[in-house]
């Protein structure tokens, strides 16, 4: 750990700057209060390390600790003032003559959550991490945290204004057909006994899934669960010269299917189709694949938050000249990594929603969506999508053919924190994951960016300026080969550190 410790602090006083995982404080007189650090670090997934003996303010210069053993008892009491307690893993190092001390705080699940100081409260003590700051967390955070733990169900709540009347009269019947014909056990059940089991109806009331996908106008309700949908002549929400903010605005009411197919003809409307003649046949290409459009727009309806601080905001659906943007209130559910996407089983936020949908055969549950998008997008040859998790909300992006290389143009949509990582924030995030060694793989993921993406804007020009270095190929072959020819022969590893000048360069 001490030879790690000393790559993270060369690596942190070269860069001069804090990351997501990563805080400094000078401690050259006293222990500093971390309470905040200790809340955020434990309130995410990768955890965070707090390194005593940098000061910032002098330009992040080591300035080493007032007395190391002192410092790491009063940092423990601080770990010891945190519900549940903090339990740190220390380390020290001597660089230059000088004594650091680094705190290694690990992520707590959400069964564990929230960790917050305990003289402050819930409300007032917790915090999460934004980029290089503790920022306190927010009312709908925590609520998404109790959520979990109490197994709170909101899209089977039911509002004092539901009314059995409210349901639509044909979609209740055909739906009745369908759940007796995909469940077998519901076939010698009564009208009212399916729509309750299903979850539909709660004491003879129209609970929100039964609203959302069997009312007749969910919105007398439920008035801000749509879809607002614009078109923008240019890569950034501004408006042009002649003061035309938006090309196409459209508000999508109804149930969810009829949202759906309200998007699926925006997006078709408002985008290019290319011609093609192949075999003497005409074939019109969309710009955007339906088969991504219409995942990326179920999965924003069947997996938001539909909670009390949510239902009062739609998902925002935005089409750029080279992207298209799909943005909806709550983000990853259940603290589960966004790495995961695409390739692990996840718990689901609206499960009963989910389950009337699935009978309607408007979606499933298989967790294939992440791999359907992504598929989409290699098929037409565009750069893969990314997904972006980010303090309560969930934001897709994919690209057309004449997506720009730089996506630190993008503008943040609204809904979406402004604070989203720029090109240095990536770099200096990067450099403090790869304090061990890393797939190419694993770093596009920890960044949300794709990996041809990643390894042209960043490894490249990383290893090129010597700040990242890869391993010998023989290690490297016991992980996951590359095959793409475009891209490397073998996977290295890449880490901080000098790089071995003999190996391989085709990364």
């Amino acid at each position: 750990m001490t030879s790690e410790l000393e790559q993270l602090v060369r690596s942190t006083v070269k860069n001069r700057c804090e990351t997501q995982t990563l805080e400094v404080k000078a401690a050259a007189q006293d222990a500093p209060k971390v309470y905040d650090s200790l809340s955020s670090f434990s309130n995410q997934n990768e955890g965070g390390i707090i390194v005593f003996g940098i000061d910032e303010q002098a330009g992040f210069s080591i300035c080493g600790v007032y007395d190391a053993q002192d410092l790491q008892k009063k940092i423990h009491r601080q770990c010891e003032g945190m519900t549940p307690q903090v339990r740190p893993v220390f380390d020290t190092a001597t660089i230059d003559g000088k004594t650091v001390v680094a705190a290694y705080i690990n992520g707590r699940p959400m069964s564990e959550r929230p960790v917050y100081r305990t003289t402050r409260g819930i409300a007032e003590g917790t915090y999460t991490r934004i980029g290089d700051a503790d920022v306190r967390m927010t009312a709908t955070e925590l609520y998404e945290i109790e959520s979990f733990k109490e197994g709170r169900r909101d899209d089977t709540s039911t509002s004092p204004a539901a009314d059995s009347n409210m349901l639509d009269d044909k979609k209740v019947a055909q739906f009745i057909i369908n759940a007796a014909k995909e469940r077998p056990l519901l076939s010698r059940r009564s009208d009212d006994e399916i729509l309750s089991l299903t979850g539909a109806m709660q004491n003879n009331k129209p609970t929100l899934a039964g609203m959302m996908t069997l009312g007749d106008y969910p919105q007398r309700i439920y008035p801000n669960l749509c879809i607002t949908a614009i078109a923008v002549n240019g890569t950034v929400l501004q408006p042009d010269d002649g003061g035309e903010r938006f090309i196409d605005n459209k508000r999508y009411e109804g149930t969810i299917a009829e949202m759906l197919e309200g998007a699926l003809g925006f997006v078709a409307r408002n985008g290019k189709t290319r011609v093609v003649i192949r075999d003497g046949k005409r074939i019109d290409i969309p710009e955007y694949p339906e088969t991504a459009v219409r995942e990326i727009i179920t999965n924003a309806l069947m997996h938001r938050d539909y909670g009390p601080y949510c239902n009062g905001t739609p998902i925002r659906l935005v089409m750029f000249s080279d992207r298209l943007e799909c943005w909806n209130p709550g983000g990853v559910y259940g603290g589960q990594s966004i790495n995961d996407l695409g390739y692990a089983n996840m718990p689901t936020r609206n499960p009963t929603l989910v389950s009337i949908l699935e009978i309607e055969k408007i979606a499933e549950n298989r967790h294939s969506g992440i791999a359907v998008i992504r598929d989409e997008a290699r098929t037409h040859g565009v750069r893969q999508p990314e997904f972006i998790d980010q303090r309560g909300s969930f934001l897709v992006r994919f690209f057309n053919s004449s997506a720009e290389t730089n996506a630190s143009d993008h503008d943040a949509t609204p809904g979406q924190d402004k604070n989203s990582p720029r090109p240095a924030d990536i770099e200096n995030t990067i450099l403090a994951y790869c304090a061990e060694p890393r797939l190419a793989q694993e770093i596009a993921n920890h960044v949300g960016r794709s990996l041809q993406y990643t390894r042209r804007e960043y490894i490249r020009p990383m290893v090129e300026a010597g700040k990242l270095s890869f391993d010998a190929p023989g290690q490297a072959q016991e992980r996951v080969p590359a095959v793409s020819s475009d891209q490397c022969c073998i996977e290295f590893h890449f880490f901080v550190g000098r790089s071995h000048e003999s190996d391989c360069a085709h990364f």
